[in-house]
């Protein structure tokens, strides 16, 4: 199965990965990736979620 991706998609797990490790701020990762704060939460959960 052949998944594609944009280059937004592609720039957010390294974006939201720095937010678990607490490097980054809810606020600027969301300013980064041009989505909410509530948006940025949401990815956190499902990253953790995923186990990544």
């Amino acid at each position: 199965m052949l998944v594609t991706m944009s280059n937004k998609e592609l720039h957010r797990p390294p974006v939201i990965q720095a937010v678990i490790e607490k490097r980054l701020r809810r606020r600027d990762a969301a300013s980064q990736l041009d989505i909410t704060e509530r948006e940025v939460q949401r990815l956190v959960k499902r990253y953790r979620e995923s186990g990544c």
